[in-house]
């Protein structure tokens, strides 16, 4: 029963059909895809793993052939010169001992190489083979006969020094050895010249490479050689592929893909007696034949399938659970949705349930959406009506009397309560100014709405209120005070409208100040409560952001009379300027702004302004007696007081400036020092040539005693003025030694010595010559 209850729930929620169906399709592709991807890219790296494999081991096999071949062709060498096999291969008539004596040497040579499976020598001048297996010696001459055959045979040319696979013991035509054809010349042998034979074990190439490839792999396949015609050979043929379709199909997919690739290398995939196998391939590791290796493709990819397998399963099982997310999921989705119509639907529970029922939810919701659109329109309407007279009230209230005043808020229903007492409450954004330049258009428009809005709402919990926004900037609230003697003050009102400032703060990140208006009792005085509570909403200049201003607050500043602080604040914050203390400077601030704080609001801009143009004054002054300019703004201090909106950040902008015109006062002592000292450099530049120069004449030009312009001289270079003068002097001659033609008197006397000795004595000691080694050492170099 639940079950069904479940279904026809299901059935009737046409949306969340799609929902639901769209995420299991989507997570069943997603698996799916992910699946058979993971197995895809694990099969491709499975076989490029296993043909780069077998690459390896059919290059091993080049590589032994190649070796092979290097070791028969040094010890072909060796046998050709041997005096007891020449013999046996020349002589017309060999004497018994020779024949002896050569067996007896084809024997050694047999023992010593463990690859050699037998040696032949064919004697031309006797037509003689003479051979080294017992086979040779004892089968009554088949063995013999046979290689007397495949050699003298007249259709085969037998390269000299070649691998070349035969068929020495088996019938089947298959390979058991390799021959090694060596004679005097080396050109292919033919029927009229002598010649040394040696045979190569197979399974010393074969065997010995499969099962270094097979060790610990399932995946084992049998290692072939093709001839130029296709056909394949072996130590040990698997019956399969000496079917000759067998090896036209292999020869065919070998050539086809050599056709396509131009490479002596390579990998086919193709059918092999109707099974699935992988070719690899190598050509010429023996002139003119092919080294095949041949594995099952079902067996390389065994663990490949296995895997598949697994992944299908856990896929499986992950898309049972994928199910049971979406369910849960689509339901947890669905839910505002469900939630939105039984709230739309409830606004209008009987009517048009046909049209309701039509389509999905989202055109039940939109058909809702409709009508209580059309409602919504009404009441917009009267809303703007209502916020029209409640502006007019408070911005034009003289215009109504009082009875038109009370028929308007009877008519329109306004949540005003006559005969109450009333007052009004301004709420303005903080940073204005900043948030104006910042915010979109669309974000005020919200913001402004939802500030009115929340306000209302929370101060109607406990007063009747109406609320409205004007200029922008504020909203207002209206709020009638109840009769009852307890709450007659509305001592709480502060508490609420902290919590309304606090709300915003915390959803809309908005600072919001607030001016509360004296209580009134007449409707028609609506606009001078507002009045007075925009202008002690200002007062936040003193009280800072977020603040809560009654008219208690500001009394005092409302009877202050005195616009501007007393001049001796003013002239002893110029002169702890002026001298860089900083703390005297802070202390005359300081008892500006306190002084400011008691100002009528009027007051208070135009006293700081006045104080911004005594510090921008004092800092014109400064820096018209400093040698270098000040790191700031001059321009910039008089703009503090419009920047700002309160004055503790007056305070601390103008304190901070203050700082920096005084620490910029400690450096001039360092800054004079340096302008006189670059003075001094400057003058030695240019008089250096001349004889009177010294400390005394410098000192002199620059209006500082000798002994204090030596003392900072070598304060801040560590060496005497006078060695500098000679520095300088010196390194002037130097140049003059290397690019003129000048006599080493002219040099001396042009770098302002009048003494040739002491010239003499100083160049030496700088430079380790005299002045005319020096410019021969240089003219040589």
């Amino acid at each position: 029963m639940v079950h069904l209850k479940g279904f026809g729930f299901y059935k009737s929620k046409k949306y969340l059909q799609r929902v639901l169906s769209s995420i299991m399709l989507s997570m069943v592709i997603v698996l799916l895809a992910s699946s058979f991807a993971n197995t895809y890219l694990l099969e491709k790296s499975v076989k490029r793993i296993q043909e780069e494999s077998n690459l390896k081991v059919l290059t091993q096999m080049q590589y032994n052939f190649s070796y092979m071949n290097e070791i028969i062709t040094h010890l072909s060498n060796f046998v050709m010169k041997d005096n007891l096999l020449i013999p046996l291969m020349f002589d017309e008539n060999l004497p018994k001992m020779d024949l002896i004596r050569g067996y007896q040497r084809m024997s050694s040579i047999m023992e010593s190489s463990s690859f050699l499976h037998s040696m032949v020598v064919y004697n031309h001048s006797q037509g003689e083979i003479y051979g080294t297996t017992s086979n040779f010696l004892l089968d009554g001459g088949v063995t013999k006969k046979k290689i007397q055959n495949w050699l003298l045979d007249p259709s085969q040319k037998h390269e000299t020094s070649r691998l070349i696979p035969v068929s020495l013991e088996r019938d089947d035509g298959q390979i058991d050895t390799f021959a090694f054809v060596v004679t005097d010349s080396l050109k292919p042998f033919s029927a009229g010249e002598s010649a040394i034979i040696f045979y190569i074990k197979s399974d010393w190439v074969f065997d010995s490479l499969k099962k270094m490839n097979d060790t610990g792999s399932p995946s084992q396949g049998d290692i072939l050689m093709a001839d130029p015609k296709g056909h394949l050979y072996s130590s040990l043929l698997n019956p399969t592929y000496a079917n000759e379709q067998t090896q036209a199909a292999i020869h065919n997919y070998i050539t086809a893909h050599k056709r396509e690739t131009s490479e002596p290398s390579g990998f086919v995939i193709g059918d092999v007696e109707g099974k699935k196998s992988m070719i690899t391939y190598l050509a010429n590791p023996i002139p003119n034949w092919t080294i095949l290796y041949l594995q099952s493709y079902d067996k390389l990819m065994q663990d490949v399938t296995q895997t598949r397998v697994k992944s299908l399963v856990v896929s499986g099982i992950m898309l049972l659970i994928a199910i049971g997310i979406s369910v849960w999921l689509s339901y947890k989705l669905y839910h505002p949705i469900e939630d939105m119509l039984h709230r739309i639907r409830f606004q209008h529970p009987r009517e048009r349930p046909s049209r309701a029922t039509e389509g999905d939810e989202l055109h039940a919701m939109s058909e809702n959406y409709l009508k209580l659109s059309d409602t919504l329109q009404e009441i917009s309407s009267e809303h703007i009506v209502n916020k029209y007279y409640i502006r007019k009230f408070i911005t034009d209230g003289q215009l109504f009397s009082h009875q038109d005043m009370i028929a308007l808020i009877k008519k329109h229903e306004l949540n005003i309560a006559y005969p109450s007492e009333l007052l009004v409450c301004v709420l303005r954004l903080d940073h204005f100014e900043a948030y104006s330049r910042q915010t979109e258009v669309s974000l005020k428009k919200m913001h402004s709405f939802a500030i009115t809005n929340i306000a209302q709402e929370m101060m109607s919990k406990r007063y009747p209120c109406e609320a409205v926004e004007v200029w922008g900037d504020h909203v207002v609230l209206i709020v009638s005070l109840p009769d009852d003697a307890a709450n007659a003050q509305g001592a709480d009102i502060p508490a609420i409208i902290s919590d309304i400032q606090n709300t915003m703060q915390d959803f809309y990140g908005l600072s919001l100040s607030c001016g509360i208006s004296d209580r009134i009792s007449q409707v028609t005085h609506l606009s001078s409560a507002y009045s007075e509570a925009l202008q002690i909403s200002l007062y936040k200049l003193i009280y800072g952001y977020k603040s809560i201003i009654t008219s208690e607050m500001i009394q005092e500043n409302s009877a202050n009379k005195r616009v501007s602080i007393p001049e001796v604040i003013e002239r002893k914050l110029s002169e702890s300027l002026k001298k860089g203390l900083m703390t005297e400077a802070g202390i005359e601030l300081e008892k500006a702004f306190s002084l400011f704080a008691t100002f009528h609001y009027h007051d208070i801009h135009r006293a700081v302004t006045n104080l911004t143009w005594v510090i921008k004054y004092t800092v014109v002054e400064i820096m018209e007696n400093r040698v270098t300019k000040m790191s700031f703004n001059v321009d910039y201090i008089h703009h503090i007081p419009q920047e700002k909106e309160t004055l503790e950040e007056m305070y601390l902008s103008l304190l901070a400036l203050c700082a920096q015109i005084c620490e910029g006062q400690k450096p001039s002592n360092v800054e004079r020092n340096d302008m006189i000292l670059e003075t001094v450099k400057e003058l030695i530049g240019q008089k250096y040539a001349d004889i009177n120069l010294s400390q005394q004449s410098i000192a002199s030009t620059v209006k500082l005693s000798s002994a204090y312009l030596g003392k900072l001289f070598k304060d801040s270079y560590q060496l005497t003025l006078t060695e500098y003068i000679n520095e300088i002097r010196l390194k002037q001659a130097q140049l003059l030694l290397e690019n003129g033609d000048h006599t080493v008197l002219d040099i001396m006397e042009k770098c302002g010595y009048a003494n040739p000795s002491y010239f003499f004595r100083l160049f030496k000691a700088k430079f380790g010559s005299t002045p005319k080694e020096y410019r021969m050492k240089k003219s040589i170099s």
